[in-house]
């Protein structure tokens, strides 16, 4: 399955990111969740429902619609409470490299800060390990349980870019400005999804680990890995571990 790669860039208010992303990411999943699978048989099983809840915003003029799942919502929002950590790191530090915005100036006297990325994806598990993979387990460069170990079929990426805003009148005007955007942006979103041929086919019930998040006891969720990006990648030597591995890989190529 080839993978569908989206972009969303979205021009916000530092204090306005963690509103921003649980927007864009509740509503991504919303399209992306069932119930529990019930199985019948190997193949035959009957869905379970799932709520859904209404969020209002704390930064921005808006509300929108999550699964009304705790387990979910809290799983989902550590991720962004750390990425908002990272870009607040980021601007307060002038030692670390960052990305500036490109776009233009949000207000009068807005203060450009940087331009960070947070992704969200969508895979399925591999079904059998390659020998490289085993040989990377054997190294302790395996990761358990993420996008790594399987196929990404679908990808989201966000860029903010993030600006700060000193009067309150001009904080006002973000409120709304940032709600009209992500607006057009999750009407995007609802376009994209409904798709069912991109998704991957349902499951038997010993494949169900293999394309959906069980951990959760009140929905199931296709496997999901959010990937933060406050700031540039730093180049870093290789470890004795990935040498090997990667000399691996090139003996299992030929």
């Amino acid at each position: 399955m080839n993978v569908r790669q989206n972009e969303l860039r979205l021009t916000v208010e530092i204090r306005q990111v963690t509103d921003a992303v649980e927007c864009v990411f509740h509503s991504l999943l919303l399209h992306r969740t069932l119930g529990r699978f019930h199985y019948n048989s190997d193949k035959e099983f009957s869905l379970g429902s799932i709520g859904i809840k209404e969020v209002n915003c704390e930064q921005i003029d808006m509300t929108y619609v999550r699964v009304n799942s705790t387990e979910l919502a809290m799983c989902v929002d550590e991720d962004i409470r750390q990425f908002k950590y990272e870009v607040d790191e980021a601007t307060c530090s002038g030692s670390i490299p960052r990305r500036t915005p490109t776009v233009g100036s949000p207000t009068d006297t807005a203060i450009p800060l940087l331009s960070a990325q947070i992704g969200l994806q969508f895979y399925t598990k591999a079904k059998r390990q390659s020998m490289g993979a085993v040989v990377g387990s054997w190294l302790g460069a395996g990761s358990g349980g993420s996008a790594d170990d399987g196929s990404v079929w679908e990808e989201w990426k966000l860029i903010l870019d993030v600006f700060r805003v000193e009067s309150i009148d001009e904080l006002q005007k973000m409120r709304q400005r940032v709600a009209d955007d992500i607006g057009e942006k999750v009407l995007d979103i609802c376009e994209h999804v409904n798709h069912n041929h991109y998704t991957p086919k349902m499951p038997t019930r010993n494949e169900i680990p293999d394309i959906f998040e069980t951990r959760f006891s009140d929905c199931q969720p296709y496997l999901f890995k959010i990937r933060r990006q406050a700031v540039p990648p730093m180049a870093t030597k290789q470890t004795l571990a990935q040498a090997a591995m990667s000399r691996w890989k090139d003996i299992l190529a030929v």
